[in-house]
């Protein structure tokens, strides 16, 4: 059976580059939206029996596709489904972070203000460990229904889900997450709600909200004592509590703020952002960072790594 047959309502050659919030990208040459997570599990075996490559996209807030595409299947989970059950909230991966967090707030839980403002879904937050400086999802998570590769569905706990900076167990394994237990304590959320007014405020003055991007490019770096030996005429003593020296900060001091490649800059107002400036293709903004890796590492010895996912050939 032909994958046409399998699934009626695949779509081929989709155009992904309106879904992503870089805006660029070519096509997939499979693209399906999935509801439940049984079409899921015989989505996956079937893409195991007949050897094509599949991703599950998200609300692609993390990614950068190719300008040659994707040559195998996206993934669309759209269930979106909150609700409360027993001590813990059951939210669907495909719910975005913004409803979750309106979610929370509406019902009288707190501790996920850190959320505020932060693009894409919930199984992709998990996925990548998402969070701020001193808080991450893995922090209010109890567990997580995924499929894996092979087309088995599992429940991890969070323990076992071996969440480090911005890594899991699902990302490592490449698991698809189809929703997730979410654990809070109720209370008053005046305060919340004030302090998620705040976040986004200062989000939206810090970042350049106006220019499509994927938000942080880069990942942070780890102090260590040869990284501050590098960093020798900079005052980084302001980093040590939170052990990590910001990638914003590192690309700031190499003096390429405003960097061109093609379309594609380094944004002026957040270092760490490279942004869809004048029509970027993938390819540019690819190249851009790529040119940024090269500058941090000899200017001071430090090889940036993507936070963003690349997909497809560059």
């Amino acid at each position: 059976m032909n994958i046409k047959e399998k699934f009626k309502n695949i779509e081929l050659n989709k155009s992904l580059k309106g879904l992503t919030t870089f805006k660029v990208g070519g096509g997939s040459k499979y693209y399906l939206e999935i509801l439940d997570i049984e079409e899921l599990q015989s989505c996956v075996k079937y893409c195991n029996d007949n050897k094509i490559e599949f991703l599950v996209l998200g609300w692609a807030s993390n990614v950068l596709i190719s300008d040659n595409g994707f040559d195998g299947l996206i993934i669309k989970l759209k269930n979106q489904e909150i609700k409360i059950q027993d001590s813990f909230i059951s939210v669907s991966a495909g719910t975005s972070l913004s409803n979750f967090l309106q979610f929370t707030l509406d019902n009288n839980f707190i501790g996920a203000e850190f959320l505020a403002g932060i693009p894409g879904t919930l199984g992709g937050a998990i996925y990548g460990n998402a969070g701020i400086p001193n808080k991450s999802i893995s922090d209010i998570l109890e567990s997580a229904l995924c499929v894996s590769k092979k087309g088995k569905i599992l429940e991890i706990k969070k323990e076992n889900c071996k969440f480090s900076y911005r890594n899991s167990i699902f990302k490592e394994n490449k698991y698809i997450i189809y929703s997730a237990k979410i654990i809070l304590d109720y209370g008053d959320t005046n305060i919340s709600k004030e302090l998620v007014k705040k976040s986004i405020l200062e989000r939206n003055l810090k970042q350049p909200i106006e220019y499509p991007s994927a938000g942080s490019f880069f990942k942070n770096v780890k102090i260590t004592d040869e990284l501050k030996n590098n960093l020798k005429d900079f005052d980084v003593s302001i980093f040590e509590k939170s052990g990590i020296i910001p990638a914003g900060f590192l690309i700031e001091k190499a003096q390429l703020k405003g960097f061109e490649v093609g379309g594609a800059k380094v944004s002026e107002k957040h270092a760490n952002f490279l942004i869809n400036y004048k029509n970027a293709t993938a390819g540019d903004i690819y190249n851009l960072s790529k040119k940024v890796e090269e500058v941090i590492f000899e200017k001071y010895k430090i090889k940036l790594e993507p936070e963003v996912q690349l997909i497809g050939k560059f």
